[in-house]
């Protein structure tokens, strides 16, 4: 397998993220921040599978763009899109996006046409879904809203996407059971001085992010990449992260592709 964050920066090579898109093999994407924005059509088209991890704008924004791509490419016979979500982040999309104020109901104008366009799938926290010979396990974590981490497994090897969060626990236990646990990609949002906005937004500081990395059994022997830095404060955290010498970790690079 192999996992890349898709660029959310225009005009550069921009190392900091603003966005979230998490591209598998071409044919997987978790959540929708940036993928809609991509410059490669054929490639947007290639994804007929988008799981969702909660409903902030950043891991939604490019949403309705993605859909809109998807609603013009013209094949006779198309294939569904499919959405995976949990059933509170599937009703913040209808509500709050495909509302026809923000953005017309695809989902209305798929099911009166009778399109076969487009379907919401509504997923359960540890029920494993099976999609193109992967094993996707959606686990629940601690965020300010509804938010699920990832597992994806394939052929003896597997990752997993554990953002956002604050600390938590059971994403540990299920993964230390994993065979094969090659990559865990980890949100890091805020530098240790400003502990007390990450503890009201329910994110992680660089020493958090440390901490965490210790709950898994055999974390040495596990690649580590940093997600979310904000923007303001990424060198600070880069910094920071640097200075706790942890194995196998670094921040993750935007259009990357990284091997499992």
């Amino acid at each position: 397998m192999k996992v890349q964050l898709l660029p959310s920066t225009i005009g550069g090579d921009a190392e900091h993220q603003l966005l979230s898109s998490y591209l598998i093999d071409d044919q997987i994407c978790l959540d929708a921040g940036s993928i809609g924005f991509h410059f490669d059509l054929s490639l947007q088209l290639g994804v007929k599978h988008l799981f969702i991890t909660h409903c902030h704008s950043d891991h939604l924004a490019s949403l309705p763009i993605f859909l809109d791509t998807h609603f013009g490419e013209g094949a006779e016979e198309p294939v569904p899109l499919v959405i995976y979500a949990e059933e509170s982040t599937a009703e913040a999309i209808k509500e709050d996006i495909l509302n026809d104020r923000h953005w017309p109901d695809f989902l209305r104008i798929n099911q009166e046409e009778k399109l076969g366009l487009l379907e919401i799938q509504i997923i359960q926290e540890e029920e494993p879904i099976s999609v193109l010979g992967y094993k996707i396990t959606p686990v629940r974590v601690d965020h300010i809203v509804d938010t699920l981490a990832f597992v994806v497994e394939k052929g003896g090897q597997s990752f997993a996407l554990v953002t956002d969060t604050c600390p938590t626990d059971r994403i540990w236990e299920v993964c230390s059971q994993l065979q094969g646990l090659g990559l865990v990609i980890l949100e890091l949002s805020f530098p240790d001085r400003m502990q007390w906005l990450a503890t009201i937004s329910k994110h992680l500081t660089t020493s958090e992010f440390a901490r965490e990395r210790e709950k898994l059994k055999s974390a040495d022997d596990c690649r580590f990449l940093a997600v979310h830095l904000k923007p303001n404060q990424f060198e600070e955290i880069r910094a920071e992260l640097e200075n706790q010498h942890l194995p196998g970790v670094e921040v993750m690079r935007t259009g990357r592709e990284y091997q499992i």
